[in-house]
């Protein structure tokens, strides 16, 4: 799919599906502002327009490091009991938002990577959320980063699907067959190669497939349903409004109106050049774990812009 240069696109914060929600609404409510009367939200998005505020104006800091964290519901065996909404990270990504160099930089952390917290046995880091919510995987991931999370962002997964089906769908291209069922987890993906219409359970199958490839090839593919999404959202504009509202349900708990009319309005001005996202350095460890690598951790974190300075040294003793 061609990139448009014209059309900046807050893509990847959400290296995963996390993200993906907020930056749909963001294409859409940031595109079109004709619906106003619709959404508080896209009051705030247009009062901030016409003000010319500065995010850093309405956050007070020139940077923002947000967490995304993508969570599976834990169901019983066979994949018909719901046991917990909201259990193991699915994804992880550690979005910095700069404001002064105007780039959204950021790194994922592979969801098997092993980390310890002071009072928990070591464990893979998708787990502490199950244990103890946003909050310990906060925790965990400052101190497996050695950085200062601001922001957390947990996707609602039926959210996301409700806001690609508010816009009638996505049409993408698929390059292989993608099958793949996880009864426990309740996701059943089964999607053809060739262009394909999705709606939003297929869209949500697409871009959280990652059986037997790589995290770079399932970035790719969220790369591609932004896209289109955004294509969507400009063929379907009267439900802007709704699209907005829908997609600020899961960031209004971390995030004010203002703070989320300001996200919108600073990666409209984003080129795609100032748009890059990575991955953590890890190794293979015993049991099908893996490790950070330590010595190209902050080689990576520099790489990437998310250090002011010397790391940060988060310690929960």
């Amino acid at each position: 799919m061609a990139k448009d240069q014209k059309q900046p696109l807050w893509k990847k914060i959400l290296k995963g599906t996390a993200y993906v929600a907020l930056c749909a609404f963001a294409i859409g409510a940031g595109t079109i502002l004709g619906y106003v009367g619709k959404s508080p939200l896209i009051q705030q998005i247009a009062m901030q327009r016409i003000q010319n505020t500065p995010p850093e104006e309405i956050f007070r800091e020139d940077t923002v490091n947000v967490l995304l964290l993508g969570c599976d519901e834990d169901r019983a065996h066979g994949g018909k009991k719901i046991l917990r909404q909201y259990a193991r990270s699915d994804m992880m990504l550690v979005a910095r938002l700069d404001f002064k160099t105007k780039q959204i930089t950021g790194v994922s952390i592979p969801r098997d990577t092993l980390a310890d917290l002071p009072g928990y046995r070591e464990q893979k880091i998708n787990a502490y959320h199950s244990i103890g919510g946003k909050d310990l995987a906060k925790r965990a991931v400052e101190k497996l980063l050695g950085l200062s999370i601001d922001k957390v962002i947990v996707l609602d997964y039926q959210i996301f699907q409700d806001v690609v089906d508010m816009v009638g769908g996505v049409d993408v291209f698929i390059d292989k067959k993608l099958k793949y069922t996880d009864r426990r987890g309740g996701l059943f993906i089964d999607l053809k190669p060739g262009l394909q219409h999705l709606d939003g359970y297929n869209a949500m199958c697409f871009v959280r497939y990652r059986h037997g490839d790589s995290d770079f090839a399932r970035q790719a593919r969220q790369k591609d349903f932004l896209l289109a999404m955004r294509d969507a959202v400009r063929k379907n504009p009267v439900v802007i409004g709704d699209v907005a509202n829908k997609a600020a349900q899961m960031l209004e708990d971390d995030f004010t109106i203002d703070q989320i009319a300001a996200i919108v309005n600073f990666a409209q001005k984003i080129g795609s050049d100032n748009i890059r996202m990575g991955q953590i350095p890890v190794f293979d460890a015993p049991n099908y774990n893996l490790r950070v690598d330590r010595r190209n951790l902050r080689k990576t974190l520099e790489e990437f812009d998310m250090l002011d300075g010397e790391p940060t040294t988060v310690s929960y003793n």
